[in-house]
């Protein structure tokens, strides 16, 4: 684990091609690098099911496989809203405007995390530090799990290919119940203290945390037994959270990935650009279907070099980016399969694992 004060070599002549060649896409197509009207009606189709989704299951249900039903499509809503209009939001890579970015993002709150401190621990911890144990907070899960050679192996990690799934599930519900107020009381991520926050930053962490649990807690119980509220808020959650862990943890935490460490004095051993390609993978990038569902994060290599670009863009400039890695002669990871990214995850565990 590094606490120490970080930096990069400068960069090379391979990010300012790339760039040059991916700025002259969009000039030459006459496209802007944020959203466009895809984009604009799949955050209408995400947020559509997410809250439809809510008022059937609370309100219209009168049957268990009705409210099964409804509370899937909400999940369904909910995930699409995380990868493809929260994520692109909080990057500002959905819309030219700024309000409409920040109130992308801050549906969040509405999915019960915070988009006060994903900003800092994804956009600028996790772009920035990939991989970095120590500073990525997304490969610190305390003893539980191992990521990173460098993170101190426990017996029990020898299963952790096994017990994964359940962790993963419970990502949003760690996020909401604890991970989040962690945060908020230590003013820290990880080893890293957080921003100096405005006046209005922690009554709204507050208010959006109280909006969350009336809406998702509060009024069904009004109308349907508190048990059967909880069992299905609960179940919703599992479903969620394994979904979000597994699409983000194919990213990164996979066979051919490195896990960078800083030299004694805090340099890097690559410059930005090519830690992002030694840390991040691609998984299913010829599937359209998985590039919708996941809000282009299959891209993920396109993504962490250029993140505020909308995910709409990904498929036509990643042949760009593969083509000029290729050109330099830099690392590209790229899975043909999500079934393939997946047996490379839990390799990648079972790996992390084994006695040293």
């Amino acid at each position: 684990m590094t606490q120490q004060r970080l930096q990069f070599p400068p960069r090379t002549a391979f990010f300012e091609t790339l760039k040059s060649r991916v700025d002259g896409y969009l000039q030459a197509e006459g496209k802007r690098p944020t959203g466009n009207w895809r984009l604009a009606a799949k955050a209408l189709l995400a947020l559509g099911a997410m809250f439809g989704g809510y008022v059937w299951l609370v309100f219209l249900t009168d049957s268990l496989w009705q409210a099964v039903l409804a509370a899937f499509v909400m999940v369904q809503g909910m995930v699409l809203t995380a990868f493809g209009v929260m994520h692109d939001g909080a990057h500002g890579s959905l819309s030219r405007r700024r309000w409409l970015n920040w109130l992308a993002g801050a549906t969040m709150d509405v999915l019960g995390s915070s988009s006060m401190l994903w900003r800092q621990k994804h956009n600028m911890l996790h772009h920035t530090y990939t991989n970095v144990d120590g500073k990525d907070d997304d490969i610190a899960i305390g003893s539980l799990m191992r990521f990173s050679p460098s993170q101190p192996r426990k017996p029990w990690h020898r299963l952790q290919h096994w017990y994964a799934p359940l962790l993963y599930s419970l990502l949003s519900l760690y996020l909401l119940f604890f991970s989040d107020f962690q945060k908020v009381f230590t003013g820290r991520i990880g080893e890293t203290a957080l921003q100096p926050r405005k006046w209005w930053e922690l009554p709204y962490f507050f208010s959006v945390k109280l909006a969350y649990f009336a809406y998702a807690l509060l009024v069904p119980m009004l109308l349907h037994p508190w048990w059967l509220v909880l069992s299905f808020f609960i179940g919703m959650h599992l479903l969620f959270g394994l979904t979000l862990s597994l699409v983000f943890q194919l990213a990164h935490t996979v066979e051919g990935a490195d896990f960078p460490l800083p030299d004694a004095n805090g340099l890097m051993p690559y410059d930005w650009a090519e830690h992002q390609l030694r840390t991040t993978a691609n998984f299913a990038p010829g599937s359209r279907l998985v590039n919708f569902y996941t809000g282009g994060l299959n891209h993920q290599v396109e993504h962490h070099l250029f993140h505020k670009m909308s995910h709409v863009h990904y498929p036509a400039i990643s042949r760009i980016v593969r083509d000029t890695c290729r050109e330099f002669g830099i690392v590209y990871h790229s899975f043909g399969t999500t079934r393939a990214a997946i047996l490379a995850h839990f390799r990648h565990l079972r790996r992390m694992g084994q006695p040293v």
